[in-house]
């Protein structure tokens, strides 16, 4: 094939999954306005980059090297929220390409909770997404990695509704997106319920020392510390 040629092809290809991406996320908000839930947060590739990375210490062979997820999202409903990666597969990858990816992930998780958030693989077809869980169960960096897969094209089908499938761990029926938080569970909430809990105790030693110096009618001491702003919007959090 000419030159001309493949940089036709090459550049129809990330044409189509730029657009598939960003649908993506335009029928999440879609599905927001008919009052199904509210996407709290909708980062393209290059601001997720820029969230993931310190590009200012980091080469350019190293950020090369690295994953660049399509995008990174926070959405809400049911009285909860599941913050998430995205890898929007248009197909073209060779499944060792697509797969490779995880060396990566997993390294970066091992010490990165921005990494450790569930990271959702949507497939254009199900015979695609059958064949890439295999693939990608049976790679080791899945087994450290929080994965869910889909198939379906976001112009016709919300990715809000029930058409996710955890990688591990699940055999039941597929589940809507916010329910992937009862088994892809949000390491940010976590660290909230840890910071919450110091933080209530750090309030009853301080009544206590209070109480023990000032006698019995002292009253309560509420003390809220630096950091504790976990959540969408918080410092911790995308």
């Amino acid at each position: 094939m000419r030159a001309d040629r493949l940089l036709a092809l090459a550049r129809s290809q990330r044409l189509a999954h730029m657009v598939g991406a960003n649908w993506f996320f335009v029928a999440l908000a879609a599905h927001a306005r008919r009052g199904g839930g509210e996407l709290r947060q909708w980062q393209g590739e290059r601001a997720t980059a820029e969230y993931l990375y310190d590009q200012a210490r980091m080469t350019a062979s190293v950020l090369e090297v690295s994953p660049h997820p399509d995008g990174l999202g926070i959405w809400a409903e049911d009285g909860t929220d599941i913050v998430f990666l995205l890898e929007y597969d248009t197909g073209s990858e060779h499944l060792p390409q697509l797969t490779g990816k995880l060396d990566r992930y997993a390294h970066l998780a091992t010490d990165q909770m921005a990494f450790q958030v569930p990271i959702l693989f949507c497939f254009p077809t199900p015979r695609r997404e059958q064949s890439a869980r295999r693939a990608l169960a049976n790679h080791p960096g899945s087994s450290v990695l929080q994965i869910a897969t889909a198939a379906f094209d976001p112009k016709v089908t919300c990715p809000a509704e029930r058409v996710w499938m955890p990688l591990r761990g699940w055999v039941g029926q597929s589940m809507r997106l916010i329910e992937l938080d009862q088994v892809l569970p949000d390491p940010w909430r976590q660290a909230r319920a840890q910071d919450e809990h110091e933080r209530r105790q750090r309030e009853r030693d301080l009544a206590r020392a209070r109480a023990r110096q000032h006698g019995p009618h002292a009253g309560p001491a509420w003390v809220i510390a630096a950091g504790d702003a976990y959540g969408p919007g918080g410092a911790d959090r995308p």
